[in-house]
């Protein structure tokens, strides 16, 4: 599963089409990010090897890039946060997403535009392609 793949869907699921893998643009004033996490986690494969471990772990940030007004923001990112803790066994770019575990929303501060950025944490467990 790429960056591509987790933009794609959650740019179906958030109903934004301003939503880009590993860049933002940064003169839009509402956009999201989804980038690999900054910190690197060993892969999980079970005993039997790679053929025997069915669901597989992608680490990802999502920065969430939006207006000015930092109450704004901040419930963007937080309705974000719940949607994405809600996401269950969804098909995406023929991957089965079992669900994502995600972490609070952190504030990044603003842009050299002024617009706030938040960032969410999140590992997202999914089925391996066959």
């Amino acid at each position: 599963m790429t960056l591509l793949n987790i933009a794609d869907m959650l740019s179906d699921i958030l109903d934004l089409q301003d939503v880009y893998a590993g860049i933002i643009d940064g003169n839009l004033d509402k956009c999201i990010g989804v980038y690999n996490a900054k910190t690197s986690k060993p892969q999980r494969i079970c005993i039997g090897g790679k053929a025997c471990t069915k669901t597989l772990e992608k680490h990802i940030s999502v920065l969430i890039h939006w207006t000015d007004t930092p109450t704004q923001a901040e419930i963007k990112a937080q309705s974000v946060l719940d949607i994405l803790s809600d996401i269950r066994q969804h098909k995406a770019d023929g991957f089965m997403v079992k669900y994502l575990e995600c972490k609070e929303p952190v504030s990044v501060g603003r842009d050299e535009r002024g617009v706030c950025e938040y960032v969410i944490e999140a590992t997202v467990y999914y089925e391996r392609n066959e």
